[in-house]
């Protein structure tokens, strides 16, 4: 809604699937239930997201630059910020760290913690993009629950 896109949701996808996007963005999740969150897309996208955030023209030309690296890090905590708090109502209290940013070509990413998750998929004005979340119980306290049972995540 900030940036005035509309946002498609296209479904669910493989999670072992390499990224085909240029940039990834990737935040810690703490709490009871402890894992990942990260926001993959190319870097057409992630120069509209710049110019929309900062008012500017889209300039796909302008490459991707510290200041693109920063909208995407944010774009990154509104997104995963807000699927925290609406897990919060089964997980408990839960914190996200500051995102770490990556950008380049041929590169792939896992998660080496052996976390399941979801990987959702999206499209905006003719870029696709990708959410991931992998979530886990870090204490007997979560009592046995396997599973996050909202948001769609069902396959957590």
């Amino acid at each position: 809604m900030m940036l005035d896109m509309q946002v498609d949701y296209t479904g669910l996808l493989n999670d072992l699937r390499p990224s085909e996007s240029g940039l990834i963005s990737l935040v810690g999740i703490t709490g009871d239930w402890g894992g990942s969150g990260s926001f993959c897309c190319p870097p057409g996208l992630a120069t509209l997201l710049f110019s929309r955030m900062l008012g500017a023209e889209p300039n796909e030309s302008k490459g991707i630059d510290d200041e693109v690296l920063d909208v995407v890090a944010e774009v990154t905590n509104m997104m995963i910020g807000n699927v925290k708090n609406a897990l919060e109502v089964v997980t408990g209290p839960l914190a996200i760290s500051v995102p770490t940013v990556i950008h380049g070509r041929n590169f792939q990413f896992r998660n080496a913690s052996g976390l399941r998750g979801v990987a959702m998929g999206f499209s905006v004005e003719g870029h696709r993009f990708e959410v991931r979340i992998a979530l886990a119980p870090t204490s007997d306290s979560v009592g046995g629950r396997p599973r996050i049972p909202v948001l769609g995540l069902a396959h957590i």
